[in-house]
């Protein structure tokens, strides 16, 4: 803000002046250092209110004066130039007035130098101003529009903003303030939005809290229902094992996008009546759908080899729901087996290359991702290469680290990927070929989600950096495709949280980027990058569409899908697996030959294989990466963070990061 200029004339105190003061003068003529509050902005008729001058340049021989604008639009002095910086306005008339001071010497008074007055920004005050909106009512079709109406009563020439929240939990406006009430909508997702419209004077600032506004309405909006998805948490079963896995039962419209806001039924049936219902099993059996969502459950077979097709129909929408003529019913198969592992076939151990980095001296591999994107340039230096961060700088500090190299598992060279990431950590690529990296810093509270271009760099104008009250101790990463828009998962170690980032595009990551909370009050303790437990690894299962999610404070493995922005929060999850062999798991990988999670226990340097089991999940092996004993107290002598699977020539290869040694190896 900068110094108030007027001329003598529109600065007199005269009452020859009353009403000759313009509402424009104020908006560009104002000073930081003068500021104006008032103990109300919107008041019954026959209130009063009182307004005080905040001035930090303030003298002892500093007057104030203070201007009112009517109902009407006059302007008047309410108070002329005294040392008193308050005033009080008696609202006696409906409308709404506007209150401005005026911060001046008494000196420049006395020499009628009001050119030297400094003034504080217009303070609206609305006396029995109300606002309300009407919304037109919602046609059901592929691209819904809606037409709200605003009206505003005792608001001097008021202009108008709406907001609404979309079903996702996203806020979004209609722009800056206009002289126009009439809005037109696009409502792309189906389920409850919720509108609120704003009005405010000409000269009041562009803020909630110099409006007034109307209450909450919601609007639902529905579209027919199209496809019925059934997705099992896990693919296997043991035989035998009177193991369950819960099925997803979901309500999609025919772009593939949830329907959070559909209820009815819907028929699942299988081949083999292993469906559970009644406390029996069946082939047939009714799910209630509630916001687009049910459940059902499979029983393992008594043998092994047994697959069992699971197929849903005959979906009922109930008042208010649609379903289109023709619906498209998915099936899925969970098949029954005996467990043995994979890993336990594993027996040699190679050192590929040494993981500091050349640049810098960091140290203390965590993060392990293979780089190949599916749709990445077409010539990257990188491809086929494995992406390490170090986590700690040369000197041993965690979270200091912030170079990330590319190891060639071939040949064993080691090339710089990036060297600006802060206390990197769990590291992601997207189809597309960017490199996401959750930067848990060196306290977690100043981390960040940082994206890299397809060689390592930064894109343009601080596009890279990703900063959001919702990322606390970012440290797990993971890509979830989705025919509703895709999502990188994001874990907090701090806050026991599970965020999804959407809505991204480049070269504006951090603009564009949106969250949404999938998980939260999973375990965690822990303040700093040393002492740190909580949600760690993640991993996408493209067989399941689920990512499941390690936490090394209570030794589990939880599991959360992702359906586009409708998503609902999940809370603790689908838990899979929880105690022993677990001891603080880490990093977690899929392996592509039987679908088995791979789990690296930091407390024991152990790699654990889980067959996927729901809550009868099956141990299928172990096996000792680093034979160096872990200190159960300081953590002193763990190994284990990152850990990728891969099939060579038909067979598995594990390859992981060992931070006692700063080497990528390979289990074989």
């Amino acid at each position: 803000m900068t110094k108030k200029t007027l001329p003598a004339l529109a600065m007199a105190s005269s009452m020859a002046m009353l009403g000759l003061l313009p509402a424009t003068v104020f908006a560009a003529s104002t000073s930081s250092m003068v500021m104006l509050s008032s103990s109300a902005t919107t008041v019954n008729v026959g209130q009063t209110v009182t307004y005080q001058v905040s001035d930090s340049a303030a003298t002892r021989s500093t007057e104030y004066q203070f201007w009112v604008q009517s109902p009407s639009g006059q302007w008047r002095v309410g108070q002329n130039y005294s040392f008193s910086n308050s005033f009080t306005v008696h609202a006696t008339q409906a409308g709404s007035e506007t209150v401005v001071a005026y911060a001046l010497s008494q000196t420049a008074v006395l020499a009628h130098d009001w050119g030297q007055a400094l003034a504080t920004n217009p303070d609206p005050l609305y006396a029995g101003s109300q606002v309300s909106l009407t919304v037109s009512p919602i046609a059901s079709s592929d691209n819904p529009i809606a037409h709200v109406t605003v009206t505003a009563k005792n608001v001097m020439s008021p202009l108008y903003q709406l907001w609404w929240k979309t079903p996702a939990g996203v806020w979004e406006q209609s722009g800056g303030y206009q002289a126009s009430s009439l809005f037109t909508v696009a409502l792309p997702e189906a389920g409850n939005y919720q509108f609120v419209a704003y009005a405010k004077a000409p000269d009041a600032m562009p803020t909630a809290a110099e409006a007034v506004y109307t209450p909450g309405q919601m609007v639902a909006v529905t579209v027919p229902a199209a496809r019925v998805v059934v997705t099992p948490a896990v693919s296997a079963l043991k035989a035998g094992s009177q193991g369950v896995d819960p099925l997803m039962v979901a309500v999609e419209d025919a772009a593939g996008n949830p329907i959070m806001n559909f209820n009815g039924t819907v028929t699942v049936m299988d081949t083999e009546g292993l469906l559970i219902g009644n406390n029996s099993t069946s082939n047939t059996v009714s799910v209630a759908i509630s916001h687009g969502i049910g459940m059902a459950q499979v029983m393992a077979a008594a043998t092994s080899g047994v697959s069992d097709t699971i197929t849903a129909g005959s979906l009922t929408a109930n008042a208010g729901n649609l379903v289109q003529p023709t619906v498209n019913y998915g099936s899925t198969t969970v098949t029954s087996r005996s467990f043995s592992g994979n890993i336990s076939q594993l027996n040699s151990i190679t050192q590929i290359a040494s993981t500091v980095s050349a640049s810098n001296g960091d140290q203390n591999p965590y993060g392990l991702t293979y780089y190949n994107p599916p749709n990445g340039p077409a010539t990257d230096p990188f491809n086929g290469d494995f992406l390490v961060s170090n986590f700690s700088n040369s000197g041993g500090t965690n979270g200091a680290g912030s170079a990330i190299v590319a190891v060639n598992p071939n040949t064993g060279a080691v090339t710089p990927f990036a060297s600006t990431a802060a206390g990197p950590v769990n590291l992601a690529v997207s189809p597309l070929g960017p490199v996401w990296v959750a930067n848990f810093g060196t306290q977690g509270t100043n981390g960040n989600d940082q994206v890299l271009t397809p060689i390592g760099g930064e894109f343009p104008q601080g596009g890279s950096i990703i900063t959001s009250p919702f990322l606390d101790g970012p440290w797990g990463q993971a890509f979830v495709p989705s025919a509703a828009g895709p999502a990188f998962f994001v874990s907090n170690a701090l806050s026991g949280t599970i965020d999804a980032m959407y809505g991204f595009s480049p070269p504006s990551f951090n603009t564009d980027t949106k969250f949404t909370v999938i998980g939260q009050r999973l375990a965690h303790q822990g303040t700093t990058a040393a002492s740190v437990q909580g949600p760690q690894g993640m991993i996408y299962d493209a067989s399941t569409h689920l990512v499941y999610v390690t936490d090394t404070a209570d030794n589990s493995i939880r599991a959360y899908y992702w359906n586009g922005p409708n998503t609902p929060n999940q809370g603790m999850g689908q838990l899979i697996y929880q105690g022993a062999p677990l001891k603080a798991p880490v990093g977690i990988t899929i392996d592509p030959l039987n679908g088995d999670l791979l789990v690296a226990n930091q407390g024991n340097n152990n790699l654990v294989e889980i067959a996927l089991n729901d809550g009868h999940a099956y141990v299928a092996g172990q096996k000792v990466l680093d034979n160096t004993p872990v200190n159960p107290q300081t953590g002193a002598g763990s190994a284990l963070f990152g850990v990728y699977a891969l099939v060579n020539n038909g067979q598995l290869e594990v390859f992981f990061t060992d931070d006692n040694t700063n080497t990528l190896d390979v289990l074989k």
